[in-house]
């Protein structure tokens, strides 16, 4: 008996219509019409789950591993706020400080109200050695954290890094 087994035969026109349609759904993901969460029947507590783990991994200082965790999370739902924030922190902590702020502008995008993004960008920037622009993030911090009780531990820290890079 031959133990080697063959791989199945796929026609042309097959293989064709399969990147048709695989193009089709690549095309609907880039202009914003659906995600692959949505193409692929992926519940959202299969996310969670998945969520769970890549957190874990950034507590427990595994940031490579998360990263790799977030960017999944991401080709599945790319406007997430939380994962773009996952991912941002992840590039932040492997001190890859210029793609962490493309991260925090991205997170921030999919949350407009979050002042977050705009305080982590702000120490990235620092660490680039762009103070205008570390600056110009922290005044967006305070603009975003206004008055807002929930917002009052990220406005004290943007005011004391402003208040340093005055002294």
């Amino acid at each position: 008996m031959n133990s080697t087994t063959q791989a199945p035969q796929v026609s042309e026109a097959a293989l064709k219509a399969m990147y048709s349609r695989l193009a089709a759904i690549a095309q609907r993901v880039v202009d914003g019409e659906t995600t692959l969460k949505i193409e692929l029947g992926i519940k959202d507590e299969e996310l969670e789950a998945m969520y769970a783990v890549a957190y874990s991994q950034y507590v427990n200082k595994k940031y490579e591993e998360a990263q790799a965790a977030f960017g999944l999370l991401l080709l599945f739902d790319p406007l997430q706020y939380k994962y773009l924030l996952g991912q941002a922190s992840c590039l932040q902590m492997n001190e890859q400080h210029e793609l962490a702020c493309v991260s925090y502008l991205m997170a921030a995008a999919a949350n407009p109200e979050a002042s977050v993004p705009f305080l982590h960008m702000a120490e990235c920037l620092l660490l680039l050695k762009d103070v205008e622009g570390a600056k110009a993030s922290l005044g967006k911090v305070l603009e975003l954290a206004g008055d807002k009780p929930e917002q009052a531990g990220y406005r004290l820290k943007a005011e004391a890094i402003l208040e340093n890079l005055a002294a």
